[in-house]
């Protein structure tokens, strides 16, 4: 690796520029009028822009955000031994960005997509598997366990920004693209180590559960599931088989408990749910509209109908375990975007299907967490900045830091309530 240098003035003009931008855009006044509102974005950019920066590494620039921004100057801050960046944000701000793009005409935000494209090819390995942080210098951060080489959860957000960022290229920069779709496969093969061993299963103190899920993680198979559809749908890859070998091993992970109000949960791991990054249910949909298969469809709504009204109507949780005798035991806090927007996605997607009013209730009801109907009585996202505080402590405390995370999962959650209004 060559020396590099970093373009630190680039969050400053971003902030400047695109964000300016963003304010004529909803216009000086006020917001969109009711026929304006299809084309019209629901989201300010202008806090992630501000953690946006870029590195030369190799000849070649590469753009990502940084991970941390403390409360009350909201400047990036070091991420003590881990790095200045990880795949985990990039990846899903490529999501929001390539929305911007498609849906609402930012073309000013492609050269970003194609900078942050750099970045996750660049944290690629050439067998596939993914580091997840960058040093300030440019380095890889290989020995952090959240960031050593491997096919997880890194791995999955890096698909799902690849595959936003293919959306963006495919007429754009054809070859491009095409380079996206070859890295993409590269890593998605790599879960038929795992998926080859369908339909077998293993017993469990809670019943027999799928043993062929990347890493007997449900939560994880949901985001490569959602990476696994979208590119399915937009590309030339198939991959009906592997969407369905994830959706049917995720089923296995639904609580059925007809006496108690965590029937229908999706665990996220052996006998535990936890609020963030709770996306089994929006990934099934997705499957459910490439497979038609109507049991996706059906475990959703058994979802939506016992276990998230009853988080829902005590405000949320945080963690919540299930014993082999049947014992619950739930934690209430924090709480954090990742884990409301992944619940409103999950069930706001429903709606759109069912069309039950029900369903619309619960949708409304968790997005508002986001405008201050939440257990703290906060506004944890500011549309006058685009911040997304970082979550809720307790009953009265508000960790108001805003890490590219926290906003970043904001954006994603009211462009989902903009894309996907009934």
């Amino acid at each position: 690796m060559s020396p590099v240098k970093s373009s630190g003035f680039l969050r400053h003009a971003l902030r400047a520029t695109l964000c300016g931008l963003w304010f004529i855009a909803i216009g000086c006044t006020g917001g969109p009028s009711a026929a304006e509102a299809p084309v019209t974005s629901p989201v300010n950019l202008e806090h992630i822009l501000s953690l946006v920066d870029s590195l030369e590494v190799d000849g070649r620039n590469i753009t990502f955000a940084h991970i941390y921004a403390d409360y009350p100057s909201y400047e990036p801050v070091p991420a003590t031994g881990e790095g200045i960046s990880c795949v985990d944000d990039v990846g899903r701000l490529m999501e929001v960005l390539e929305v911007e793009i498609t849906h609402f005409g930012r073309e000013e935000l492609v050269p970003l997509v194609a900078g942050m494209a750099r970045f996750l090819l660049y944290m690629q390995l050439e067998d596939g598997r993914w580091h997840n942080f960058i040093f300030a210098d440019g380095s890889i951060n290989t020995t952090h366990r959240n960031s050593q080489a491997e096919v997880g959860w890194w791995a999955a957000r890096g698909l799902r920004g690849l595959a936003a960022a293919y959306a963006v290229f495919a007429s754009r920069d054809p070859a491009f693209a095409d380079t996206l779709k070859q890295q993409f496969n590269r890593t998605a093969l790599l879960l038929n180590g795992w998926l080859d061993r369908y339909p077998a299963t293993a017993q469990t103190p809670l019943g027999p559960r799928a043993a062929w899920l990347p890493r007997n993680a449900p939560d994880q198979s949901a985001e490569f599931l959602l990476a696994l559809t979208r590119m399915h749908s937009s590309s030339s890859l198939d991959y009906s088989q592997q969407i369905q070998q994830l959706a049917d091993g995720i089923l296995t992970y639904q609580h059925h408990s007809l006496e108690n109000s965590t029937d229908g949960m999706f665990f996220c791991w052996e006998n535990g749910w936890h609020n963030w990054g709770n996306l089994q249910a929006l990934a099934l949909l997705e499957a459910y509209k490439v497979q038609a298969d109507s049991t996706y469809l059906a475990a959703v709504q058994r979802w939506a109908d016992n276990f998230l009204v009853w988080t829902v109507d005590h405000g949320g949780f945080w963690e919540i375990f299930v014993s082999p005798d049947g014992v619950i035991s739930t934690t209430e806090f924090p709480q954090i975007a990742y884990g409301f927007g992944s619940s409103y996605k999950g069930v706001q997607r429903l709606a759109t299907i069912t069309r039950q009013p029900e369903h619309a209730t619960s949708a409304r009801r968790l997005l508002g967490w986001f405008s201050g109907d939440n257990r703290a009585g906060a506004r944890m996202y500011d549309p006058t900045t685009g911040r997304c505080f970082d979550g809720i402590d307790g009953p009265t405390g508000i960790n108001k830091n805003s890490g590219a995370e926290s906003s970043i999962e904001a954006l994603l959650t009211l462009q989902f309530s903009r894309l996907h209004h009934l």
